[in-house]
């Protein structure tokens, strides 16, 4: 719970740029690490909150895929899509055999603390 506290020190830095796809996209993925990190008790409970990651991440995609376009932000959309992909993995990790791998959402919030830095492009200004 120690990184969750840290992502939340990190996303309270969010500046107050209007809404982009990649701020869209970065919001999605925060909600996710979130969500899964909650993902715990009977598993029915951790099917549900794996469902609402899942869904997130498609979203996160989806706003990624039209910030792909600005060159300055490139850096920090690839940041995303590593998340992303970490998020994914989880998800099919549990739909595979019914377990999560939870230090995988240190490497995810690690990639949107960066990605919110602008892993080394233009930082992402978004409001909260």
């Amino acid at each position: 719970m120690l990184l969750a506290g840290a992502l939340a020190v990190s996303l309270g830095a969010c500046g107050g740029g209007a809404p982009t796809p990649a701020c869209d996209a970065y919001g999605a993925l925060r909600d996710a690490v979130a969500a899964m990190n909650t993902a715990q008790g009977d598993p029915a409970t951790v099917a549900t909150k794996v469902d609402e990651v899942d869904g997130l991440v498609r979203t996160a995609r989806r706003r990624l895929a039209g910030a792909q376009a600005d060159e300055r932000i490139a850096p920090a959309v690839r940041a995303m899509q590593e998340a992303a992909n970490y998020l994914e993995h989880m998800v099919g990790q549990f739909r595979t055999d019914g377990a999560v791998d939870f230090s995988l959402t240190r490497f995810a919030s690690r990639e949107l603390t960066r990605a919110l830095a602008g892993a080394g492009g233009a930082p992402l200004s978004c409001r909260r």
